[in-house]
């Protein structure tokens, strides 16, 4: 892709330098370009004056060499010409006699001084961009500076995000004049979700429940989509209409997963109109339960086919003892203490005077913390306690998904 629309993607194959970095060899400050043998004795108040032959900007593409005994003005970025191999400064010279006749140099200026060399930051073919580098702005600059104009990525793969529910609306309905209707918070939440794994949001619409009318929303979802995920519809109600559209299918699973919440889970694939085999991850449709099973089962996805590791998790040690259920893996929002490198659920309660150490009242996870919006959204990171049926102490090592991204 062209360097600008690469902004963000990962580089698909380690990039070499088609140029050196600097090209050419090149003044580092304004000042005049000479011979450091002539200027080695300037100095304790004995200048050397020397005369000024030329003068040379940047950008300029004829440029003199420079005979021995004499001095050419030049301005930062300029070629050096052949035969000097400092630069004096302005500063070091009496400027006032070099804009009109000879210059006189105050100091001496050893071989090397304020010039930079052609391939001093980057030879030619080095490599500039690794495999796999969330490429910014700092790479991009790089890789133009090298005399790259594009560059291999992964493309952001596109995601479409279906909604289903007859009782979904946008953001900003007017709720009073809508009896019975929530807002669709969920593609709000997983659109923002998708752009921050590197991924492009495709939106077909949300579907209410009626098969037909959901299988052609999925429909249009595969043909303009690399990956579908819909929300919603899967669990043992009388209107699941992605159960009722796709639990017949050889190429679809539905049933339960021992987590909690996000019992109920999906997958399968479909095919677009032009061939494509296109994954569909179907998840809850309760907010908190659709989130976490995103980061669960659909973000390891979206980070492969973006060209990323696919897991994000990472092992940190429990802040507070918390109780294992018996049979499920608890998804708990949580929060990381960045000075002790410990988590805890969040919305936990804590006693323990002011400066003093904070001590957990209670064992058990927050209230309501497996549907709460809210303790989502002061949480940094999901924790996720293993099935154990015991209390696990403070200190114990345990699975997190950070919620922050860690790439930026």
């Amino acid at each position: 892709m062209p360097l600008p629309d690469a902004l963000g993607l990962v580089c698909a194959t380690t990039v070499h330098a088609a140029v050196p970095v600097p090209r050419f060899d090149h003044a580092a400050m304004d000042g005049y370009a000479v011979r450091a043998a002539d200027v080695a004795a300037a100095g304790d108040g004995a200048p050397v004056e020397l005369p000024v032959v030329g003068a040379v900007a940047a950008g300029d593409a004829a440029v003199p060499a420079l005979a021995a005994g004499t001095a050419v003005r030049i301005m930062t970025g300029a070629p050096v010409p052949d035969g000097a191999d400092t630069v004096v400064p302005f500063e070091w010279t009496d400027e006032r006699t070099g804009r009109t006749g000879p210059v006189r140099v105050l100091r001496a200026a050893p071989a090397g001084r304020h010039v930079r060399r052609a391939g001093e930051d980057v030879a030619g073919g080095t490599a500039v961009a690794a495999a796999g580098a969330v490429l910014g702005p700092h790479h991009l600059g790089l890789l133009a500076a090298a005399g790259l104009p594009d560059v291999p990525v992964h493309p952001a793969p596109r995601v479409a995000v279906l909604a289903t529910g007859a009782e979904l609306v946008g953001a900003g309905a007017q709720l009073d004049d809508l009896p019975g209707q929530v807002v669709d918070s969920n593609t709000v939440a997983l659109v923002a979700a998708v752009r921050r794994a590197g991924a492009r949001a495709v939106l077909p619409g949300p579907a209410p429940d009626d098969t037909d009318l959901f299988l052609d929303r999925l429909q249009r979802a595969a043909d303009a989509a690399d990956l579908v995920v819909t929300t919603g519809g899967i669990s043992a109600g009388d209107h699941d209409v992605v159960k009722a559209a796709l639990g017949g299918r050889d190429e679809f699973w539905f049933g339960p997963v021992a987590v909690r919440p996000g019992r109920p889970q999906g997958c399968g694939a479909v095919r677009s109109g032009d061939g494509r085999t296109v994954p569909v991850v179907a998840l809850p449709g309760t907010p908190v339960a659709a989130f976490t099973s995103w980061c669960l089962f659909a973000l390891p996805a979206v980070r492969r086919l973006a060209g990323r590791p696919a897991g994000v998790a990472r092992r940190l040690p429990l802040g507070v003892p918390v109780t294992a259920g018996p049979d499920r893996t608890s998804v708990l929002p949580a929060t990381v203490d960045r000075a002790t490198g410990t988590v805890a659920p969040a919305g936990r309660r804590t006693d323990g005077a002011a400066g003093g150490p904070q001590r957990m009242t209670s064992a058990d996870p927050a209230p309501g913390a497996g549907h709460s919006l809210r303790m989502l959204a002061a949480a940094d990171a999901l924790l996720l306690v293993p099935p154990q049926g015991r209390l696990l102490p403070a200190g114990t090592d345990v699975e997190v998904i950070p919620l922050e991204p860690e790439d930026r």
